[in-house]
C-alpha cells in the first residue's frame, strides 16, 4: 500500500494532511464542549424519585396491555383473553393517575406550607422591629 509521506518525509500528503498555525498540538477530547454538571446528593428527593420510577413501570404495563389486549380479541380471536388484558391495562392505567394526581396534591401542599411558614416568619420578624421602635 502506498501511501503518501510513508516512505519519503518530504513528500506532501495533499492540503487536507497539513497542519493549520490554529489548531493546536495534541488533540483534547475534555475541551469539546461543556462540562457535564455532577448532581448534588440533596437535589433529588428519594421518595420522587421512587414514585417516578414505580409510575414509568406501570405505565409501561398499562400501555403493553392496553395495546397487546384489543389485539389478541381482534388478530387472535381470543376476546376473552384479550377483555382480561385490556381491562389490566386500564387499571394499571387508573392507579398509575391516581398516584401521580395524588404526589402532585401533596407537593403542591407542601410548597403552600413552606410558602405560608416563610410569610409568617417575616411578618413576625416585621412585627418585632416595630415594637423596637
Amino acid at each position: 500500500m502506498d501511501i503518501p509521506g510513508e516512505d519519503d518525509p518530504n513528500e506532501s500528503g495533499g492540503v487536507l494532511s497539513e497542519k493549520s498555525e490554529y489548531e493546536p498540538e495534541e488533540f483534547d477530547p475534555e475541551s469539546l464542549g461543556p462540562d457535564v454538571p455532577s448532581p448534588s446528593d440533596g437535589a433529588y428527593d428519594g421518595d420522587a424519585t421512587g414514585l417516578f420510577v414505580k409510575l414509568v413501570i406501570v405505565f409501561n404495563v398499562a400501555l403493553l396491555a392496553l395495546s397487546l389486549g384489543p389485539m389478541l380479541a381482534y388478530f387472535e380471536g381470543q376476546v376473552d383473553l384479550g377483555i382480561r388484558i385490556f381491562l389490566v391495562g386500564v387499571i394499571a392505567f387508573g392507579y398509575g393517575t391516581f398516584r401521580y394526581v395524588q404526589f402532585e396534591r401533596e407537593r403542591k401542599s407542601d410548597d403552600e406550607d413552606k410558602t405560608a411558614e416563610t410569610t409568617e416568619v417575616q411578618s413576625d420578624g416585621a412585627e418585632s422591629g416595630d415594637h423596637n421602635g
